[in-house]
């Protein structure tokens, strides 16, 4: 493939599992399946992140480093250059 991408940081980990349990439903509730603003998820997710000790976030930043090793072995000759834009 042309595009590889980068692998997922503690806290990319951190709001995939807290967003689908974490939608609000119209009276405020978690509810499955009702859309929510990616913006307001990633905010209230961010709260959460920032109000974690270090051991709750050291469980993802193991996770992290895991998938960080297992990109660099699957892409051995990666490097990221981010596009610049013109």
């Amino acid at each position: 493939p042309d595009y590889i991408p980068r692998p997922r940081n503690a806290f990319i980990i951190f709001r995939c599992e807290y967003a689908p349990t974490h939608k609000r439903g119209t009276a405020g509730a978690p509810v499955k399946g009702t859309p929510d603003s990616q913006k307001t998820l990633s905010g209230r997710a961010g709260e959460v992140w920032k109000s974690m000790s270090e051991a709750e976030r050291a469980v993802y930043k193991a996770r992290a480093e895991q998938e960080k090793v297992a990109h660099a072995l699957r892409n051995p000759d990666y490097r990221f250059q981010p596009d610049r834009k013109r």
